[in-house]
């Protein structure tokens, strides 16, 4: 299979090894400025010269800053290219509608939406074990780290996290947690949040976010995310009313307490020397299933709107200062397109 990998940044190097690894052929597609290309791969700079050179492209993995996911994407739909696309779809609500027309049109190739953060077992078992909790009450999701820290050996000034033209901002770079927030307890009737840039990092980009996410049961979401945590944090809380559950990434560890003890069945914690990377594979094995197979995509992209709605909602609060409702979003949805 011969794979385009699209940007080349660290989540492009990361797709190309991993194709590799699985034994995709890989070539690249660079938009931008070239850097190095340490995995020595033939590299273009336009769909066009990748046809007239390698021919026929079996499947495309869109790494590119998210400001340019939807031409990168009607390009491959106007070629018939399969293709797997990094979170977020694109870059405003407005973008991922439009991806969705492109996508709902007969005969568009097959696709899957990069939250690789589904393919992690720690997430996996807690969306698999929430109905043992009994009635959710609330939950908090929080997530940060120091920018200048995330890639090491990368200046944090030129990345898509740092730069508002590229698409970047905590909240959107970090909505792999508004994904799985989805993916637990579905879609808030409401949203109130800030988010605003707060630090004296050189980013043109949001570094803090605050929300609430509240449901029609009553059920609320604290939701805090920033790029300004010396101490890497990501992890959730889930208090309901059998049980508190909590997961914390930097152990690999998920508990439970009922009635003050522990609740041994609901205990999880990785294997030793586990690679987080293997999320990353996986998720690349399951897109190959959806081409050759058949098999449903991961997170299609009417899911991915409902994560794009979320953060929608979340600017519109920010900006007003208000509650943000979701429902007159949602129906606009579910207009055919």
């Amino acid at each position: 299979m011969k794979t385009l990998v699209i940007g080349y940044g660290s989540i492009g190097r990361r797709h190309a090894r991993n194709a590799r690894r699985l034994g995709h052929e890989v070539v690249l597609l660079r938009h931008g400025g070239h850097d190095s290309n340490p995995d020595g791969l033939r590299e273009y700079y336009d769909f066009d010269e990748v046809l007239a050179s390698e021919g026929c492209i079996d499947t495309a993995v869109v790494c590119s800053p998210t400001s340019g996911h939807l031409d990168d994407v009607a390009a491959l739909v106007e070629r018939g290219i399969p293709f797997l696309l990094e979170k977020p779809p694109a870059v405003d609500l407005s973008a991922t509608r439009r991806m969705r027309q492109l996508l709902e049109r007969p005969g568009a190739p097959r696709y899957d939406i990069a939250f690789n953060m589904r393919y992690y077992p720690p997430l996996r078992f807690i969306r698999h074990r929430l109905s043992d909790l009994g009635r959710v009450y609330c939950a908090q999701v929080w997530a940060g780290a120091y920018l200048p820290d995330w890639r090491p050996g990368v200046d944090y000034r030129t990345t898509s996290s740092a730069r508002a033209e590229l698409g970047g901002g905590v909240h959107v770079e970090l909505v792999h947690e508004i994904d799985y927030i989805l993916w637990f307890f579905g879609m808030p009737v409401s949203v109130f949040a800030t988010v605003r840039r707060i630090s004296d990092l050189e980013i043109t980009t949001q570094d803090l976010c605050s929300a609430v996410l509240l449901y029609e049961d009553g059920m609320t979401v604290e939701l805090h995310l920033d790029y300004l945590s010396r101490k890497r944090i990501r992890g959730c809380r889930v208090i309901a009313r059998d049980a508190t559950l909590e997961w914390d990434m930097s152990a690999g560890h998920v508990g439970c307490v009922t009635d003050g003890s522990p609740y041994g069945d609901l205990q999880f914690s990785l294997d030793p020397g586990y690679d987080f990377n293997n999320t990353y594979v996986e998720e690349l094995a399951h897109f190959t299933r959806v081409v050759d197979e058949g098999a449903a995509p991961a997170v299609d992209i009417h899911t991915a709107l409902n994560a794009m709605m979320v953060l929608d909602a979340i600017n519109a609060s920010s900006l007003s200062g208000r509650c943000v409702g979701l429902a007159e979003m949602q129906a606009e949805q579910e207009v055919p397109a």
